[in-house]
């Protein structure tokens, strides 16, 4: 089977990808690299090819990888399982994935010269992407009344902006929103894109000063295929714009008060008990040592009460980094994929159109390389083993479990609803998928556990901006600074509150 090209970006990316989201490192589906990359690949059983009757649910997936990397017909993406399943349960489905501009090609942009260099391209071909399916899906037997969403990660973030933007055509009916959201992505203002702008054209060679940025742009467009794929990861969302109007668009606040369209009937918002496991592995690869003491000195020097939050999660100066590390993405995981989850379920709530769900995927990974096999349900995953690739690989433990979250998202695909209840301020009702099956829980439950007080302690901190200055003022700023270019503003931190502390925070 041949698949269309995908977005330019670094040669190694499919590598790279197995690398950071701990799969097997098995052969993998190669595949061309183009500009041109705005594809559908679309997968549906036979005989809908030749009866096309346009009643069978289609599920479309927009994939991950930070708006960098990424397609959607990598071979870890592969939904024949899927769709294998779904026919053997008399539930058949369409699967369509999409591949769309990445990178610079998706998102390099210049305020002066939008012409050339508009925002947001990526986000562009999405919707784009959608509207073909709604016109053309009844031809291979799918029905575009029926038609859900699904977005991991960075796609995931993608269907967070897409629910809620306003428009009065339907792009889909249903929404899964798998460990990602507006929160998770960096987004620049127009200021921000223009600084970066002229940044990445003098890494292409092109002379900036003294030019228009019209002539810059220009020069840009017409740059060597192998000289964008050099840029790697740059650009990012642009806000405010024309597709994203609120400067605030990609915070915890901004979720708690939006609502999603009035066509989107219900979404389930997803995330992994262990979604901070890509920051775990950035980590690991950086020279900073003392972890724990530089998290500390962070939550001393910019909370009220750090002391409250740190024995939420046991986390001590005197902890080995290995372990600090482990407790501080905990942290991340809970706040930045669980607390975005929430925020959005909030806003959610004052719609009377769209039912919502809030799912927990606590099926660990038994792939991981640098964590314990199995005892961690890292990122992607939960994707990963819904489509099936690696079935023929699992190990028995957690077979049931992974049957069970592929046959609720099936049926959810047919009817909107899972198991429990829908998600509501007063109950706030939880359905986890574990190795065993199962469990709905409801909030009476879920108040001693660390991610719920953690959410009670942001909000004691800030409000209705505690998720937030949670998020950038320590966690974000912890993050950033295993960066040996913003390191220097750490160390500054822990001298000032550690006397003893020696001078240094790598060797």
């Amino acid at each position: 089977m041949s698949y269309g090209p995908c977005s330019i970006q670094p040669q190694d990316s499919i590598a790279t990808d197995v690398r950071w989201n701990q799969l097997p490192e098995r052969p993998t589906r190669e595949q061309d690299q183009a500009e041109d990359c705005l594809r559908l690949t679309v997968t549906c059983p036979m005989n809908t090819l030749n009866h096309a009757s346009g009643k069978i649910p289609v599920i479309v997936f927009l994939h991950g990888g930070a708006l960098m990397i990424g397609s959607g017909d990598r071979q870890y993406y592969d939904p024949i399982q899927l769709c294998t399943d779904a026919l053997e349960t008399s539930r058949p489905v369409i699967f369509v994935s999409i591949n769309y501009r990445l990178g610079a090609l998706g998102f390099l942009h210049c305020p002066e010269a939008s012409d050339d260099l508009p925002p947001n391209n990526g986000l562009y071909d999405q919707i784009l992407a959608f509207e073909w399916i709604q016109t053309y899906i009844a031809g291979f037997g799918g029905d575009p009344g029926n038609v859900t969403a699904i977005g991991q990660s960075a796609g995931a973030a993608s269907l967070s902006l897409h629910n809620a933007r306003f428009r009065s055509r339907a792009l889909y009916q249903k929404a899964i929103v798998l460990s990602g959201s507006t929160t998770v992505l960096v987004t620049m203002t127009p200021e921000q894109h223009r600084k970066e702008f002229l940044y990445q054209a003098e890494r292409l060679g092109i002379k900036v000063h003294g030019r228009s940025m019209k002539d810059i742009a220009v020069e840009v467009t017409h740059a060597p295929v192998d000289a964008i794929r050099s840029l790697e990861y740059c650009g990012a969302p642009c806000s405010p714009s024309e597709l994203i109007a609120d400067s605030d668009w990609a915070t915890m606040r901004h979720a708690q008060h939006t609502t999603p369209n009035s066509w989107l009937e219900s979404q389930v918002l997803c995330s992994s008990t262990y979604d901070g496991s890509m920051s775990h592995l950035v980590a690991m690869g950086q020279e900073r040592k003392q972890l724990g003491k530089v998290f500390v000195a962070i939550c001393r020097a910019r909370l009220k009460d750090p002391q409250h939050l740190l024995k939420i999660y046991q986390i001590s100066q005197d902890d080995t980094d290995d372990l600090a590390l482990r407790k501080i993405c905990q942290v991340v995981t809970d706040l930045g994929f669980y607390g975005a989850a929430v925020s959005s379920l909030r806003g959610s709530a004052a719609s009377s159109y769209t039912k919502s769900y809030h799912v927990l995927f606590d099926i660990g990974n038994p792939f991981t390389r640098l964590l314990e096999k199995g005892s961690f349900a890292t990122h992607t995953w939960d994707i990963v083993s819904l489509l099936g690739a690696y079935d023929n690989m699992l190990p028995e433990d957690c077979r049931y479990g992974i049957r069970q979250w592929r046959e609720a998202v099936l049926a959810y695909c047919y009817s909107g609803k899972l198991p429990g209840d829908t998600w509501r301020p007063d109950s706030q009702s939880l359905l986890v998928f574990r190795k065993g099956g199962s469990e709905s829980l409801h909030h009476e439950q879920l108040t001693q556990s660390k991610h719920e007080r953690l959410l009670r302690f942001a909000e004691q901190e800030g409000g209705e901006f505690g998720y937030d200055l949670l998020w950038e003022d320590v966690i974000r700023f912890f993050l950033k600074t295993g960066n040996p270019r913003y390191s220097h503003e750490t160390l500054e931190l822990v001298q000032e509150h550690d006397q003893d502390f020696p001078g240094g925070l790598s060797g």
